[in-house]
């Protein structure tokens, strides 16, 4: 038994497939198909993930370098007060008093018979050397 169809209404099979209206767009306007997305968001996402990570390994290369920079110029300083301390303890020692103490200490003694030579007239002379001849400073020459 068979319904008869409800008035006012048709049923979906017995239309035509040719007599179904044509979308409400209009022609020019076609089915819009976005561009994926994701590749564009991806490699957006990549670039500026390396570009902070280059500007995170330079930031440390110089910041390591600043450290290093510093730590030369500490070494540098400590350097230069040994270097004036030594120069120092060098030019006290060089001293002909601290010489003569050291050299008695070690148990030297000086020469009583002491003599010079007098290079104008080529002769020996004994005794204490003039004022002229305790005026020559030569290394060596202790009257």
């Amino acid at each position: 038994m068979t319904r008869p169809p409800a008035t006012g209404t048709r049923p979906a099979s017995t239309r035509p497939a040719s007599t179904r209206p044509a979308s409400t767009r209009p022609a020019s306007a076609r089915p819009r198909t976005r561009p994926a997305r994701a590749p564009f968001l991806l490699l957006l996402v990549g670039l500026l993930g390396g570009a902070l990570i280059s500007l995170l390994v330079i930031s440390t290369t110089l910041a390591q370098g600043s450290f290093r920079v510093t730590r030369l110029q500490q070494q540098n300083a400590d350097l230069a007060r040994q270097e004036q301390t030594l120069t120092s303890q060098v030019a006290q020692a060089s001293n002909p008093a601290v010489i003569a103490a050291e050299a008695t200490k070690l148990g030297m003694v000086q020469n009583p018979n002491l003599k010079f030579i007098d290079l104008k007239t080529g002769k020996m002379v004994a005794g204490k050397p003039t004022k002229a001849d305790q005026a020559i400073n030569v290394a060596g020459y202790n009257p």
